[in-house]
């Protein structure tokens, strides 16, 4: 092994470690970045700024690093395809769609949100280009086809869930509104069950330590935002079921 792979090798691990933490401590209640803070309350960045800000470093940094090193191979030009489509859409359609945009978002979440968008597009941006050793038979690997299958699941559900949600919210004037309808008389986050299923399907088919890193990272910011949109709903709404899930049901 290099000594670059090697570096790659020590800095995802401890990227990945630190996610454990991170969730045993949101679902604990701790909310540095303000992500529970209400909207539109005191200084921040507008919602639609917000977004494009957000996701414009994993849009770049990625492609550049990989596309940089010249070792462009298939595993890794499918895997640039999906990170592009999730994020050209996240960056450059969705974030001049989000509901309320007329809110804002704390600086000390976009801040948090672009670091970690820069550190897991150059972590796996670097493993592409630089780390990546694939088989010539890994496109026709069960590894491949079912982190693909996985992804792709996943994301449909990510993005029909946020198109039904934003629907909802602009029928009822950008009020609050219980969502309702397919997957979200299950689960009141649906959305963010599809993008966690979306990367564990990333990380399933590069097989790879940042890709997994990424995966654990999502479970870990998204699961317990899962939790306090669950309790929120709970607080603001008398006939909200009680029993839906969180994110999967049955499970949480």
């Amino acid at each position: 092994m290099s000594q670059s792979s090697s570096l790659l090798t020590i800095a995802a691990g401890i990227w990945a470690l630190g996610a454990l933490p991170t969730l045993a401590a949101g679902l604990a209640g701790w909310d540095p970045v303000g992500r529970l803070r209400q909207a539109g309350q005191g200084n921040g960045l507008r919602a639609q700024r917000a977004w494009f800000l957000f996701e414009l470093p994993a849009l770049v940094i990625f492609p550049a690093i990989y596309l940089a090193s010249g070792n462009l191979h298939l595993v890794g030009n499918v895997a640039l395809a999906l990170w592009l489509a999730h994020y050209c859409h996240r960056g450059l359609v969705w974030c001049w769609l989000v509901p309320k945009r007329d809110t804002t978002v704390p600086w000390p979440m976009c801040t948090a949100s672009i670091g970690f968008n820069l550190v897991n597009g150059g972590l796996l941006g670097w493993f592409m280009g630089y780390a990546a050793a694939y088989p010539e038979q890994w496109l026709t690997d069960p590894r491949l086809i079912v982190g693909l299958g996985l992804f792709l699941a996943g994301a449909a559900l990510n993005v029909w869930a946020d198109y039904r949600l934003r629907h909802l919210r602009m029928r009822a004037g950008d009020s609050p509104v219980i969502p309702a309808g397919g997957p979200f008389n299950l689960a009141c986050c649906p959305n963010l069950t599809g993008e966690i299923i979306e990367w564990i399907g990333f990380a399933i088919l590069t097989w790879s330590l940042p890709g997994l890193a990424f995966a654990l990272w999502t479970v870990a910011n998204l699961v317990p935002r899962a939790v306090w949109r669950r309790d929120w709903y709970r607080r603001s709404f008398e006939n909200f079921p009680k029993t839906r899930a969180a994110l999967i049901p049955g499970v949480l």
